[in-house]
């Protein structure tokens, strides 16, 4: 057999091209899948193949008889094919010595009949788009040439399309979400192998969290940091597999594709995806880094409904939640989506409810003086009245908040409200103070006490009238950017105080030097003193260390009679709960407070105090 090799001019640019295609290293494409079968149906020929021309083998991208496989280029029919720029046809292979004695002509799958057209990427021919058949044909003219010369051309057109930005990586070279969604749309128009018991999964991995490469390259140089996120792709690439593609879908996260039989086999390869990604990372300057992933997965269902973009979205819920639940990989839960899909509705509907009066108020739960039988302040606590959702819980309404920028227009709602009310009781003759919760974005900004003095001259409220509350996690974020804010807070006549004390960090360190009014016991120890000895200690040394460091103490959640009788002996000065009464409206509390509530329920259990 001739070797048509020295007919091709300029085989090492040709070969320069076939490598910035990155055609041998990538998955096969579905759009080669695609043409090779319309050209099979175009041209009524048995056989389509679209295939790759190195050095030393031709590649089979795509074929009606399979893909992934070589065959040695001395043997190949579209070697002849890239030796000029026409579309070669061979009516029958007993006839053409060049192919008389190929083995494949002599051997399975007999072929007879070849029409191959060039598959041409960067001025070069890389391959062929060609059809085949095992009987002899005479009918392949200019019109059946032309129509396999313009599919090839379309494919060379896709090549170019797929090294561009919009399909590639420029930093690392892996192909683009652009590229994942265009594999994935084909992928759902694919029914699953038949009498297979394989599932396809589309997975999202977040090889780490931002703040972490921020510190990394603080620390180790933009270097390291390209160095570590190569490493995370080499060691994904090795465990999605050969051929498989892996897809750039942000900084610090990368998609992909994976079929594997249904059963424990998944589990495993998942796990030993994300064990691979926590391997420490050897940075080559004396220090393992230990990175720290997450991974999202979705099952690629038959007669899926769903576009391409939800099915990524799920892919990337399911990557979330492994982060939210520390769980090393999850898959997609439609109640978890549920979940976050509610979250959105109602951060992009909170803007016009903080504009609007029928949906945002505050009710008002009071605190009641244990020695003079007295309400003397109030907490203000949010609600959210939805006109479709119907109630949503201030948990989840802050929970939402706190994660976007509307966390600060929601406070200046709350401070607004709350002092407005306030200054109203105060013209009407009863002095409260009013407290109001204060989230650590809102301490974080450098403008908080501006806001907070602003807003008392607008209602013409006096300092004094005001506390504000923060947890303990809230004031030792930065605790010498927090002290000063809190200082000048105090110059107003602001009073603080520690809500939920106990929960968080309880250094007394911290605890020296905040030098807030008020310490909050939380309501998980008040809750539990009747039945727990070590909540009673633990409460009790509590209550003793306030005291001692000039602490007043408020005991919430306190729900009957025994456990106000314990905070009381111990000398807590305020109690809040529904012992006393659930929060109220502000028109409400005024009726509670003149039918002297506080002394009702601090009368009931006066004469039966247990022996503490």
């Amino acid at each position: 057999m001739t070797n048509p090799r020295h007919q091709i001019d300029h085989e090492t640019e040709r070969l320069a091209a076939l490598r910035r295609s990155t055609l041998l290293h990538e998955a096969d494409d579905p759009i080669f899948d695609q043409v090779s079968e319309l050209a099979t149906r175009l041209l009524d020929s048995p056989i389509g193949c679209v295939t790759v021309v190195d050095a030393q083998y031709q590649w089979f991208k795509a074929s009606t008889r399979g893909s992934g496989f070589r065959i040695e280029r001395e043997q190949s029919f579209c070697t002849h094919t890239i030796a000029s720029d026409d579309v070669l046809v061979v009516p029958d292979m007993h006839c053409d010595a060049r192919f008389t004695d190929n083995p494949f002509v002599t051997g399975e799958p007999f072929v007879r009949f070849y029409a191959g057209a060039p598959l041409v990427f960067d001025g070069k021919n890389l391959g062929s788009l060609c059809v085949l058949d095992t009987k002899p044909r005479s009918d392949f003219g200019e019109t059946e040439k032309a129509v396999l010369k313009e599919l090839a051309d379309f494919l060379g057109n896709w090549l170019e399309a797929l090294n561009n930005p919009a399909y590639r990586d420029p930093s690392t070279g892996i192909c683009t979400r652009q590229r994942m969604l265009t594999v994935l749309k084909h992928e759902l128009t694919q029914p699953p192998a038949p009498n297979t018991m394989q599932v396809r999964l589309i997975g999202i991995v977040d090889i780490t969290v931002p703040k972490q490469m921020h510190e990394l390259t603080q620390v180790m140089g933009h270097d390291q940091t390209e160095r570590f996120i190569v490493e995370c792709i080499d060691r994904l690439s090795d465990k999605i597999g050969a051929g498989r593609e892996l897809y750039r879908l942000g900084l610090y996260r990368f998609g992909f594709f994976m079929t594997e039989q249904v059963g424990i086999g998944i589990q495993r390869k998942l796990d030993a995806l994300v064990h691979s990604l926590h391997e420490p990372f050897d940075s080559r300057v004396g220090l393992l880094l230990q990175p720290s992933a997450k991974l999202g997965v979705t099952i690629l269902r038959e007669h899926d409904n769903d576009s391409a973009e939800e099915i990524l979205r799920q892919a990337s819920v399911a990557a979330d939640d492994a982060w939210e639940h520390s769980r090393r990989w999850t898959f997609y839960k439609q109640q978890s989506d549920a979940s976050r899909q509610r979250k959105l509705q109602l951060l992009t509907e909170l803007p016009a409810a903080l504009t609007s009066n029928d949906q945002l108020y505050l009710l008002f739960q009071p605190q009641v003086d244990l020695a003079t039988h007295t309400c003397g302040s109030v907490e203000a606590l949010l609600r959210w009245q939805h006109p479709t959702l119907g109630f949503v819980s201030p948990i989840e309404l802050i929970d939402a908040a706190e994660r976007t920028a509307l966390i600060q227009p929601l406070t200046n709602w709350v401070l607004d409200a709350a002092i407005a009310q306030c200054a109203t009781w105060r013209k009407a003759g009863l002095n409260l103070r009013v407290a109001v919760n204060l989230s650590a974005y809102d301490l974080a900004d450098d403008n908080i006490v501006g806001r907070v003095s602003q807003r008392l001259r607008t209602h013409d409220l006096p300092g004094e009238n005001l506390e504000l509350e923060f947890t303990e996690s809230t004031l030792i974020r930065d605790l010498d950017a927090t002290l000063p804010k809190l200082r000048q807070l105090h110059m107003l006549g602001v009073s603080t105080a520690i809500d939920d004390f106990g929960t968080g960090y309880c250094n007394l360190s911290y605890l020296q030097k905040l030098s807030a009014s008020k310490i909050k016991i939380d309501r998980r120890f008040v809750q539990n003193l009747e039945r727990d000895p070590r909540s009673q200690t633990l409460t009790r040394a509590i209550v003793n260390l306030a005291h001692d460091l000039g602490y007043e103490l408020v005991a919430e959640g306190i729900e009957n009679e025994n456990t106000l009788a314990l905070m009381s002996n111990w000398g807590c000065e305020q109690a809040q709960g529904y012992l006393f009464s659930r929060p109220l409206t502000p028109e409400h509390l005024t009726t509670w407070i003149k039918n002297g509530g506080a002394s009702q329920a601090l009368a009931r259990h006066v004469a039966d105090r247990p022996d503490v």
